[in-house]
């Protein structure tokens, strides 16, 4: 099974996911913008192969690294980054090389949008915040009047870690 691992150092645990699809015969390739050398010694232990691009940022880029791996190891099984920075990334890549498992362009938007996900939640039995979407002031003095008032969680619908969050 051959498995691309997109800025696999990055955060710096992520060297254990690597670590655990070698442990079970998976061939771990690498693509980051670190050079080699910056790798802790456990992820270069366990990568079968990395290849630094100048820029994650990138498309070209990271599609040539994965062209190069497809060439050489044959059928590309994964590609994950398991970092929601990189979503588009990675489903664009699975898209462009035929990789079926893992979240698909036309799937983004559900796995992107915060109140997309509810729905998904509830009908799963996942217990998760109540939630509003709201456009302006009024909107959000209607929903702490819905709701009883403060303490409130405020965070924008599409967007990575905690900016913006109030």
């Amino acid at each position: 099974m051959n498995f691309v691992f997109i800025s696999p150092n990055f955060p710096q645990n992520y060297w254990m996911f690597c670590d655990r699809l070698h442990q079970n015969g998976v061939n771990v390739l690498g693509i980051g913008d670190a050079p080699y050398d910056d790798l802790s010694y456990e992820l270069r232990s366990v990568l079968t192969e990395y290849y630094k691009v100048d820029t994650l940022e990138d498309y070209d880029a990271v599609f040539r690294a994965v062209a190069l791996f497809s060439f050489k190891y044959g059928k590309i099984d994964w590609i994950e980054s398991n970092n929601e920075h990189w979503l588009e990334t990675d489903a664009a890549l699975r898209e462009d090389f035929n990789v079926t498992t893992g979240v698909q362009p036309a799937e983004l938007a559900l796995w992107k949008s915060k109140s997309a996900m509810k729905p998904v939640y509830k009908a799963a039995g996942i217990p998760s915040a109540r939630n509003h979407k709201v456009t302006d002031i009024k909107a959000a003095k209607e929903f702490l009047d819905e709701i009883g008032g403060y303490p409130v969680f405020a965070k924008p619908d599409v967007g990575v870690g905690a900016n913006d969050t109030w």
